[in-house]
C-alpha cells in the first residue's frame, strides 16, 4: 500500500512548520476525539497490556516506547479511525509499506528544511546571530563518525529555538563573524586551522565541569620508569580516607549490580560510565540516597554482606557529596537549551570558585570541614582558575541579564574588565542598529561638504542615543512585581516586555541570549539517535538518520 503526500497535505506541513518557528501552534500532530470516553474498561486494558506485551517479546521494542510522544500520537489517530469507521478494518489495510515512511520522512524533512532556511536567511539579515553546537560521535565497529550540528536562534517574539542542521557522516580525519560555535576543547574540533579559522568560538562549560571533576576523581595510569603503572588517584596522598570512601562506593555498586540486587531496591544504582558527564558524582549521590534500604537488603542475604555497606564513612560522603552539590546544579543549569544559559555562565561557574576562594592567604572553610575536604578545595579552585576562561562573550550577556549587570565584580570581574564589557557592549549595539536600518544615510543630490557634516552629526547623534539607552538600562531597577515575574519567566520575558524602551538592546539580546553555555543539545542528538547509527544493529542509511533527527527536532 503507497501513500503520498499530497500538495493539500504538504501546504498544512509548511504552515505547521512555520507556525513551529513563531510559536504559535507548534507542528506536530495531535489527534483529538471530540467525543472522547472518559476512560477504557478494565478488559480493553488488560487486551492491550497483553498486545504490548507481545510486541515487545516479538518485535524486541523497549517497555518505554509506550511512554513515548510519537507512539502515543500513532496510537490516538488509529483509535480516531477506528471510531470513524463503521466496520471493522484488517490492519494490512491502513498499515504502508517501510518505503512509504521513508520516503514521507524524506519528503517532510526536506520542506522543512527550506523553510528553515529561508527563515534563518530571514534572522541573519536583520543583523541577528545565530548559535552553533557541534559534536563527533564514532561508532567504534565500523569506524564510522557522525557529526551533530544544532542551531540555536531567538526569534522576533523572544522566544528560543534549537533545530538540528545535521546528523550526518563525518568523513576524514576529525580536525563567520555572525556565528558563534560552542564546542568542548578537543583538538580535533578546535586547533587552528579548525573551527576558530572559520567561526566564533567559545569552550563548551559542562565539558570544563566534568574535566575539572574527572581531573580529581578518576584514577589515571601513570609512566613509570617506562612502564605502566596501576591506575591511581593523583592526589590520593592529600585525602586518602576520602579516596578509600570512593573506592568503596563504587565496589558497592559493582557488587549490587553483579549479584543481581537492583530489582530489590527502588532506587537505580548508577556505575561509572565513561559517555555519561559527572559519572563519580551520580554514583555517589545514588549510594547515599539508598544507603538504609541497601544495608536492609544485604543483612537480609547474610553472610557478613554487610560490611559492603559498614566500610564506607557515610559521614565523609554525605560532606563530600555536599561540596560537589553545586558543581552537579551548574551543570544541570547549563545545559538546557530551551532557556538562555550563556548569561547565567559568570554566576554559576565562578559562584563554585567562590565556595574554594582564599582570603588573606587562607582557604575559607566550613567548620564542618574535615581534612579532606580542606585539603581538595584549593585544587579545585585552581583547576576552576586553569580550566575556565571566560571571554568578552560571557561579560556582555551577563550585562544584559537584569539580575547580574550590576554585580560582575562579586563574580571576580575587575573595574577595567566591566568597563571594557560596556564598551564592547555599546559597539554590539552600533552593528545591530546598522542592521535595524536605523541610522542609514541617503546621499542624493546634496554636496560633498553637506553630506559630510550631515554624517558627523548623525554618528553624534547616533552615539548619544546609544550611550542614553544603556545607561537607562544600567540604571533601571525592577519593582518586586517586576522580579517576580523574572523569576517566573526567565530573561526572555523580561526584554519581551521592554524591548520598546530599549530598542537596540533588545535586539542585541536575541543574538548574545542565542548562543548556548554548552555544547549538551548536539551531544544529546547521539542519545536520541541511540544505535540508530549503527549497522550492526539495523539497516538504516545515514542519510536516513539526517532526516530523522532534522524530523525529530522539528516535532518535539
Amino acid at each position: 500500500m503507497t501513500i503520498e503526500m499530497s500538495s493539500k497535505d504538504m501546504l498544512t506541513l509548511m504552515t505547521k512548520i512555520t507556525a513551529d518557528l513563531q510559536n504559535e501552534d507548534g507542528l506536530y500532530y495531535r489527534v483529538k476525539n471530540r467525543k472522547a470516553r472518559a476512560d477504557a474498561t478494565t478488559s480493553e486494558k488488560k487486551l492491550i497490556t497483553v498486545a504490548l506485551a507481545d510486541m515487545r517479546a516479538v518485535d524486541m521494542r523497549p517497555f518505554y516506547i509506550v511512554k513515548g510522544t510519537g507512539f502515543k500520537n500513532y496510537t490516538q489517530t488509529v483509535l480516531n479511525i477506528g471510531v470513524n469507521s463503521k466496520v471493522g478494518m484488517l490492519v494490512d489495510n491502513i498499515l504502508p509499506d517501510p518505503t512509504t515512511i521513508s520516503k514521507n520522512v524524506r519528503m517532510r524533512s526536506n520542506a522543512g528544511r527550506e523553510i528553515l532556511i529561508a527563515a534563518l536567511k530571514s534572522h541573519l539579515a536583520e543583523g541577528i546571530w545565530i548559535g552553533d553546537t557541534t559534536d563527533i560521535s564514532t561508532d567504534d565497529i565500523n569506524k564510522v563518525s557522525f557529526l551533530s550540528v544544532t542551531v540555536h536562534f531567538i526569534n522576533d517574539k523572544f522566544t528560543r529555538h534549537h533545530r538540528t542542521l545535521a546528523c550526518s557522516l563525518f568523513p576524514g580525519p576529525h580536525h563567520g563573524s555572525e556565528v558563534i560555535v560552542v564546542r568542548d576543547r578537543g583538538s580535533n574540533m578546535h586547533s587552528a586551522d579548525g573551527i576558530p579559522s572559520l567561526y566564533g568560538w567559545i569552550p563548551c562549560c559542562d565539558h570544563i565541569i566534568s574535566t575539572i571533576l574527572t581531573t580529581i576523581m578518576d584514577k589515571r595510569i601513570r609512566m613509570v620508569e617506562g612502564k605502566k603503572s596501576a591506575p591511581l588517584y593523583e592526589l590520593y596522598h592529600l585525602a586518602l580516607e576520602l579516596f578509600e570512601t570512593i573506592d568503596q562506593v563504587k565496589a558497592l555498586v559493582t557488587y549490587v549490580k553483579q549479584a543481581n540486587l537492583q530489582d530489590e531496591i527502588a532506587k537505580t544504582l548508577k556505575q561509572e560510565n565513561a559517555t555519561r558527564w559527572n559519572p563519580a558524582p551520580l554514583c555517589m549521590i545514588n549510594v547515599d540516597e539508598g544507603l538504609p534500604e541497601l544495608t536492609e537488603t544485604l543483612r537480609a542475604r547474610g553472610r557478613g554482606l554487610v560490611s559492603k555497606v559498614s566500610k564506607i564513612d557515610h559521614e565523609l560522603l554525605k560532606e563530600f557529596i555536599a561540596f560537589l552539590v553545586h558543581f552537579q546544579e551548574t551543570f544541570l543549569a547549563l545545559e538546557m537549551f530551551v532557556e538562555p544559559t550563556i548569561h547565567r555562565v559568570l554566576d554559576r561557574v565562578v559562584a563554585a570558585d567562590i565556595t574554594t576562594k582564599e582570603k588573606d592567604g587562607t582557604i575559607t572553610t566550613l567548620k564542618k570541614d574535615s581534612p579532606a575536604v580542606i585539603a581538595l578545595k584549593p585544587k579545585f579552585a585552581k583547576l576552576i582558575r586553569e580550566k575556565f576562561i571566560w571571554s568578552d562573550i560571557h561579560v556582555i550577556a551577563a550585562l544584559l541579564n537584569r539580575k547580574t549587570k550590576c554585580s560582575l565584580d562579586k563574580f571576580g570581574i575587575d573595574s577595567a574588565d566591566i568597563e571594557l564589557g560596556q564598551k564592547n557592549l555599546g559597539n554590539m549595539m552600533k552593528d545591530h542598529m546598522i542592521g535595524f536600518g536605523i541610522g542609514k544615510r541617503s546621499f542624493s543630490s546634496e554636496s560633498d561638504n553637506t553630506i559630510e557634516e550631515k554624517t558627523l552629526a548623525d554618528d553624534v547623534q547616533l552615539d548619544f542615543s546609544l550611550r542614553t539607552e544603556l545607561n537607562n538600562y544600567i540604571c533601571h531597577r525592577c519593582s518586586v512585581d517586576e522580579s517576580t515575574l523574572l523569576s517566573k519567566y526567565g530573561v526572555l520575558f523580561w526584554w519581551k516586555i521592554h524591548q520598546n524602551e530599549f530598542l537596540v538592546l533588545s535586539r542585541l539580546v536575541r543574538s548574545m541570549l542565542a548562543i548556548p553555555a554548552s555544547s549538551a543539545k548536539s551531544e544529546s542528538n547521539f542519545s536520541d539517535a541511540g544505535n540508530t547509527m549503527s549497522k550492526k544493529r539495523n539497516l538504516l542509511h545515514p542519510f536516513k538518520l539526517d532526516d530523522l533527527m532534522f524530523l525529530r527536532s522539528m516535532l518535539m
